[in-house]
C-alpha cells in the first residue's frame, strides 16, 4: 500500500494494488475509486483533500509492517 499526496492538484492517492486500473468511478463528489477489471478497488483519490481531511499528521496505530517515510527513514 502507498500514500502519496500531489501538492499541486491537493489530491491525495491510497494504492491498495500496484496495478494499472480498468476502469474508475466517482463514488462521491471528490472521491474516486480506481478499479480492477473484477471489480478489485486497487486505488483511491481524494480531490481537494487538504479540505476534506487533516493533512498536517498521517497515524498509523497498530500497522503490522513497516512504515517508511518519503525520505526513505522507518518509522
Amino acid at each position: 500500500m502507498n500514500i502519496a499526496y500531489f501538492k499541486d492538484r491537493d489530491s491525495l492517492y491510497l494504492e491498495l494494488s500496484p496495478e494499472d486500473p480498468s476502469h474508475v468511478w466517482e463514488a462521491h463528489p471528490g472521491i474516486v475509486l480506481n478499479m480492477s477489471a473484477d471489480g478489485r478497488v486497487v486505488g483511491i483519490e481524494i480531490e481537494q483533500a487538504s479540505r476534506q481531511s487533516d493533512l498536517r499528521a498521517l497515524r498509523v496505530g497498530d500497522f503490522p509492517g513497516e512504515v517508511v517515510a518519503v525520505d526513505g527513514r522507518a518509522h
